[in-house]
């Protein structure tokens, strides 16, 4: 067979394959004619006739000749990606979790002990570094065109209380000792309370504006009040518990009818027995027996046997249990929704609200009028009437603290109109006779078990759907 020009006949039994994006090429190569041999450079001189003059990989031809890979496609070019530069970020070396949940068990029990862990630092301590932004790297395609990067972007400082910052501003480092929490992209540590023995007469009453954490028992007769969170891992017995936020018993308590746990977030625990409890969001426990329960949101009483049992609990929107009452028909009372309590409250703060509002009208009133009358004495004032000009001054700033304060409390009693609109009770698994329900001002008796079952109230009177 005469010789042939290797390069026609690569053009004309050969195709060339290029990606959409134009970064990578793939050859079908025909076999060579007989006695003669494709050579890297002739498949260089090829792809260079395609105009593919960047990212040809010379490991690749090789291979290709090598193996003779034929009637086959096979990368032989491969463009540089675009690598954009990386944004600034930070690294947190503690814990920065704020909402955490309990375990769940087997037997659909929760373990509270696992909400008693609270991240801390100590002083001199590292609690972040701070990575600076990238500049990003040029890709190109198997053309020889710039695919331009983008260089990433640097991060404002963090914010917050209780550290400081390196003078490259890469470190931050605590400077006091305590509990630590990111929230909201700000840091702040704060001095809180830790005490790793059993509080009792010894000990005495606990009064912190911190959070506190108890790691041993609380007996009873003691009054713990809380800033912050309260957690105690201990046993609790008959005492008193306050708290601004949450409060976290991981052992549950056992109030002997002279217990309180008294808080504005949450209240959780394993169980509570012959207490009060007042929780402006929520309570959260395996059982609830003989309590005097209130919680502004919901009330949950998880697990296989999770079961109120005597006493009363309300919840401004949702009760949810296992089991309500027993076969003894102990009474139980359950009360969601108070939407004829919260109409009366607010009828009367509106009516607060219109009296502050005319007694706003006039002193502001009577404030123009001595204004009037210094601009008509040429600005020379008596000191009676510079006195009673004050005097008038300071009530209108006490009228205007009342009236925001109004604005703020039937703002609040809205926002529980609104979840007592779709208040609802939930036994997932039995409810006994002598279980009294309550919602919005209906009432219901359960006469006979009845099981998996949702209480609402519809119209006047409640209605029971199925679970």
């Amino acid at each position: 067979m005469p010789e042939v020009n290797l390069a026609e006949w690569i053009d004309n039994g050969s195709k060339l394959l290029v990606s959409d994006d134009l970064m990578q090429a793939e050859i079908y190569l025909c076999p060579p004619p007989v006695k003669q041999e494709y050579t890297p450079d002739l498949l260089k001189a090829y792809l260079s006739s395609k105009r593919i003059q960047h990212g040809v990989k010379d490991e690749l031809l090789s291979g290709l000749l090598a193996k003779k890979l034929y009637y086959k496609k096979v990368t032989v070019a491969l463009g540089t990606p675009v690598k954009d530069g990386e944004d600034g970020s930070f690294q947190f070396l503690f814990d920065t979790e704020t909402k955490k949940t309990p375990k769940v068990l087997p037997d659909g029990s929760v373990d509270y002990r696992t909400m008693a862990n609270i991240p801390t630092v100590k002083e001199g301590a590292i609690i972040a570094r701070y990575h600076s932004a990238t500049v990003g790297s040029d890709g190109m395609n198997l053309y020889g065109g710039v695919i331009p990067a983008r260089s990433g972007k640097d991060l404002p400082e963090l914010k917050g209380k209780g550290f400081c910052v390196s003078e490259d501003r890469r470190t931050y480092m605590a400077t006091i000792s305590g509990k630590i929490e990111l929230e909201n992209g700000r840091i702040s540590i704060k001095n809180f309370l830790e005490i790793k023995e059993d509080v009792d007469l010894l000990t005495g009453d606990i009064d912190f504006d911190g959070d506190v954490l108890i790691h041993g028992n609380v007996s009873g007769g003691r009054r713990v009040r809380a800033g912050g969170n309260l957690t105690i891992e201990g046993c609790v017995e008959a005492c008193e518990l306050y708290a601004g936020k949450d409060i976290v018993l991981a052992r549950g308590m056992q109030g002997g009818g002279r217990g309180v746990a008294e808080c504005r977030g949450s209240v959780s625990g394993k169980f509570f027995e012959q207490m009060r409890i007042t929780a402006g969001r929520n309570v959260s426990a395996n059982s609830i027996l003989n309590c005097q329960v209130e919680a502004g949101v919901d009330i949950e009483v998880a697990g296989r046997h999770g079961a109120i049992l005597g006493g009363s609990v309300f919840a401004g929107h949702w009760i949810q249990a296992t089991t309500v009452g027993n076969i003894a028909e102990v009474q139980s009372e359950l009360i969601a929704g108070d939407s004829d309590g919260l109409n009366s409250q607010m009828q009367q703060l509106e009516a607060e609200y219109r009296q502050l509002g005319e007694q706003m009208h006039k002193t502001k009133h009577v404030l123009e009028l001595f204004q009037a009358r210094k601009s008509q004495e040429d600005d020379k004032e008596s000191q009676f009437s510079q006195e009673r000009r004050m005097q008038v001054t300071r009530m209108k700033i006490s009228l205007d603290s009342k009236i925001n304060e109004n604005v703020q409390k039937r703002q609040r009693i809205l926002e529980k109109l609104e979840l007592a609109e779709e208040a609802k009770i939930s036994i997932r698994q039995s409810a006994y006779p002598g279980t009294k329900v309550r919602i919005n001002g209906a009432k219901y008796q359960f006469r006979e078990v009845l099981t998996g079952i949702v209480l609402k109230k519809y119209e006047t009177d409640i209605r029971l759907f199925a679970e």
